[in-house]
């Protein structure tokens, strides 16, 4: 396009806008298969990114709380207790270290099970042994620290929750992977639908199209109405997708924290940028690429 005046610009861009909103709105049918075909794919995508919110928001939960605990030996005198404590806590990487008794452990036991009959037996031999609680410096270090502690003599047994995080990661990574495989597909299927929408409207205008050509419209003039039709339709169903996902979500969320209040979940205020930034950038982006394979086929005179 030549250069122009700001004024002529604009007024030119607002003529390109104003076609491509009533071939939009023209194409009935071709356009809402376009759009529908299109949000399908990007509920995909939005899906995908609520999973992963998610995950992520119990990832660093569980990671926050980990703990190392080391289960000490039986038979150890309060003096060897003491040595043990005081060298688990000189380990680098630890912030605090708690003695955590026989008697507190099984209290705490039940207070998460509850009253039973079998407590009874357990009150009476009580099989938990005497631990320390590790309070660390950072989360990451939970693996190191776990094999230092274990070398200490007096401790029997090392656990803490770096394996549960690691096994979370390998799910979030596989339910990404996944979910890029499906959107390659289908933004695949989405693209081809964009383009035989440009398509059937560039027949359609066919004669008008030759017409601006004949009195010297340049190439690019003639193909902005159309970039800017597949832009619609991207908007469009981004749009669609973020309404469906996130009135979804919203009731999903609330009805889980009325009955599962625990369960750490992001919650609708959390979801909605990034939800709304993944689903109109790649409908923007599915919309634009269709319309452009399109003029570049189609619209090559």
């Amino acid at each position: 396009m030549r250069w122009m005046p700001d004024a002529a610009l604009a007024g030119t861009a607002a003529s390109f806008v104003a076609d491509a909103w009533a071939s939009f709105r023209r194409n009935g049918l071709m356009t809402a298969a376009a759009v529908t075909t299109i949000t399908v794919a990007l509920l995909v995508v939005g899906a995908a990114v609520l999973i992963g919110l998610n995950l992520g928001k119990v990832a660093q939960v569980i990671e926050d709380q980990v703990q190392v605990v080391a289960f000490l030996r039986d038979g150890l005198v309060p003096s060897e207790t003491d040595r043990v404590r005081e060298a688990v806590a000189a380990l680098p990487g630890v912030q605090a270290v708690r003695f955590v008794g026989r008697d507190e452990a099984l209290e705490r036991l039940q207070e998460r099970l509850g009253e039973g009959p079998a407590f009874a037996d357990l009150t009476a031999t009580n099989p938990l042994p005497d631990s320390l609680e590790l309070r660390l410096t950072d989360p990451k270090h939970a693996p190191a620290v776990a094999a230092e502690v274990a070398r200490q003599p007096g401790v029997g047994d090392v656990s803490y929750g770096g394996q549960v995080i690691a096994r979370l990661l390998v799910l979030t990574r596989g339910v990404r992977l996944l979910a890029s495989f499906l959107t390659v597909f289908l933004a695949a299927v989405a693209l081809v639908v964009v383009v035989n929408t440009i398509r059937l409207t560039v027949i359609a205008r066919r004669q008008e199209i030759e017409i601006m050509q004949l009195v010297g419209a340049t190439r690019w003039f003639v193909r902005w109405p159309f970039v800017i039709e597949g832009l619609f339709e991207g908007a469009a169903a981004g749009v669609l997708a973020f309404l469906v996902l996130g009135g979804a979500y919203g009731a999903g969320v609330l009805r889980l924290q009325s009955t599962m209040p625990f369960l750490p979940v992001a919650g609708p205020g959390e979801a909605v940028l990034p939800l709304l930034a993944w689903v109109l950038v790649a409908g923007l982006g599915v919309g634009t690429a269709g319309s452009l394979i399109a003029v570049r086929r189609f619209l090559t005179a």
